[in-house]
């Protein structure tokens, strides 16, 4: 079987589950796909039935199985609950797995015939004392039960930058501190605060000073909002969010009121252009295309040359002229950068490394993460370099840089992890 990585329940891309023979997997034929729609950690029943797997489909994360030999595939769950990590009891019997349908992330099991796929009964609770609990393997005699304790923590952090060494200025300095995920900072054009989001179970979006006071909450439910992105104009902070039923583009005003949604037919990841009429976001499938901020038609962008790769916009030139971004393999290797130049429709490659690219104001250098890392990119001799390391930690998700290239911020995260074994009764 052949799927994408995935580290996080979180993090799923456009892969597919495929069945391959392992004595001759470059025979036509030996490769067979089993899923259509995003699937991925698949595991074989223990007599070869069917194959679990974790599935999405907009939002939603859920537990299906397929027949191994290829047919239809069938819903283990379907709730909003994040399923994911599925793994057979030796006997057959049961479906465990790792979920937050009680609030925390922890290991559950449902009954189920391995034959057939027909669930026998709700999911219930398999107790430990961990927080987050995932990664779990069972004894082939089924009386012990290991998993992994999972301790993560994600906090803004800012640092300051000096564009013309590009080199960081001393240490970055914490914005933002306490048990709760704080993603993706993106500062307001005047420097005056701070938008992010939070991780977890209840994703949100909050305001903060640029030292982390006067903290305002602008969402609080039980959607998904990601991504925040203010407006040129700062009058309003676009945001991606499941509210609808599926991932569409929203914005809402920095005191919280005016919430509305700005597209129509499924986005993600907003960006705006320099001048404000126009947003840039990235359809679940097919190209990024371009939207007016009151005109919900969608503009699509062109196809990357190689059908199984991806171009995922993430900034946009203060000249106006440029949009850059990473390429996402389908196959799940290293994508690198590109920029498209919105003017000709033509892309430009960049790396072959790297994520997240964010454009410097001179609309020439980028700054991007790699392996936890940022680095800076020239985009005209595509020379690159590392500007800042955090290890033993890592960056993680989007980062944000100040309207005069002098202050970086991004989320630093740290994670805990323990090996923990149980015994089954």
């Amino acid at each position: 079987m052949r799927t994408e990585k995935i580290d996080r329940p979180g993090i799923l891309y456009a892969s597919r589950v495929w069945r391959v023979s392992v004595e001759a997997p470059s025979v036509p034929g030996a490769r067979q796909l089993l899923t259509q729609s995003i699937a991925a950690q698949p595991h074989w029943s223990p007599h070869g039935h069917r194959i679990a797997y974790l599935g999405r489909e907009a939002t939603q994360r859920d537990i299906w199985t397929v027949v191994a030999s290829g047919g239809g595939s069938l819903r283990v769950t379907d709730d909003p609950a994040t399923d994911w990590n599925p793994v057979w009891s030796p006997d057959g019997r049961y479906l465990y797995f790792s979920s937050d349908r009680g609030g925390s992330m922890k290991l559950w099991r449902v009954a189920i015939d391995e034959k057939s796929g027909r669930v026998r009964g709700a999911p219930e609770p398999v107790t430990t004392p961990s927080p987050f609990s995932a990664f779990l393997s069972i004894s082939q005699d089924a009386r012990r039960l290991a998993y992994v304790q999972l301790l993560s923590t994600a906090n803004v952090r800012a640092v300051r930058f000096d564009p013309s060494q590009e080199a960081v200025l001393g240490q970055s300095e914490p914005v933002t501190q306490g048990a709760r995920e704080a993603l993706g900072p993106e500062p307001s054009p005047d420097g005056q605060w701070l938008a992010f989001r939070s991780g977890g179970k209840q994703e949100d979006i909050f305001l903060a000073r640029p030292n982390g006071t006067g903290l305002r909450q602008l969402t609080d439910d039980v959607h998904r909002d990601r991504m925040p992105r203010w407006s040129p104009d700062a009058r309003e902070i676009a945001f991606f969010s499941n509210r609808s039923g599926r991932s569409e583009i929203w914005s809402i005003r920095p005191d919280g009121s005016g919430l509305r949604q700005l597209t129509a037919s499924g986005c993600l990841y907003p960006v705006w252009s320099p001048d404000g009429r126009r947003l840039v976001c990235t359809p679940e499938t097919g190209p990024p295309v371009l939207v007016g901020r009151s005109n919900q038609t969608p503009e699509p962008l062109p196809k990357w040359a190689d059908p199984n790769v991806s171009f995922r916009p993430w900034s946009w030139s203060a000249d106006g002229r440029k949009l850059a971004g990473d390429l996402s393999p389908r196959d799940g290797s290293p994508s690198g950068l590109a920029v498209y130049d919105v003017h000709s429709r033509t892309f430009d490659p960049l790396t072959d490394y790297g994520s997240h690219p964010s454009w410097l104001n001179d609309s020439r250098r980028l700054l991007f993460r790699h392996q936890g890392n940022l680095h800076l990119v020239n985009s005209r001799s595509k020379k690159a370099h590392q500007v800042l390391s955090a290890a033993p930690q890592e960056v993680v998700d989007t980062f944000g840089i100040s309207r005069d290239d002098r202050r970086i911020y991004f989320s630093l995260a740290l994670t805990e992890a323990d090996i923990w074994m149980m015994s089954l009764k």
